[in-house]
């Protein structure tokens, strides 16, 4: 089962344990992406503490919309998961800042829009700052507590996971 992240926790209360799951966001950071170090970036979500910044990217340029995933959704269960106000700041296309260190995460939508090269620049960016990155999907399957669920698709990146949690 292949669902939009958001949807996430219904999915997943109505998926059988049995039939693998994941999101759009995590099959686009296998293929635009680096799946393991963005799976290693949302590790971070644990160690977030209130008044943290967090840069939510976005490569498109869409319009928001009420409820809007990147500004109001991921930033609730984000919040939610540390216990207080978090800081974010959110950027759209090309607008990705040259400067990255007051952030302690930037958490990107899946790219569509953007091609495997510029996201592979914006993780080596995030990389060369001491910034972890990680994406949508990744983030909010770590802040609902179905991370491991939702890696299972990818058998070497869950094993990778549960090697950096001590677990494997």
């Amino acid at each position: 089962v292949v669902t939009a992240s958001q949807a996430f926790l219904k999915v997943v209360a109505d998926t059988p344990r049995e039939i693998p799951l994941t999101s759009f966001s995590i099959l686009f950071a296998r293929y635009k992406g680096n799946l393991t170090e963005l799976v290693a970036g949302a590790q971070t979500i644990e160690t977030l503490k209130p008044g943290d910044r967090i840069l939510i990217a976005e490569a498109c340029a869409h319009h928001p919309i009420t409820d809007d995933i990147g500004r109001v959704k991921i930033p609730r269960w984000l919040t939610q998961f540390v216990g207080g106000k978090l800081e974010f700041v959110t950027v759209q296309g090309h607008d990705f800042p040259n400067d990255l260190a007051d952030y302690q995460l930037v958490i990107h939508c899946g790219a569509c829009m953007n091609n495997r090269r510029e996201m592979l620049s914006r993780i080596l960016r995030c990389r060369t700052a001491g910034v972890p990155i990680t994406n949508y999907g990744l983030a909010i399957a770590f802040s609902l507590g179905i991370f491991e669920r939702a890696l299972e698709p990818f058998p070497a990146t869950l094993l990778a996971w549960r090697k950096i949690k001590g677990i494997a």
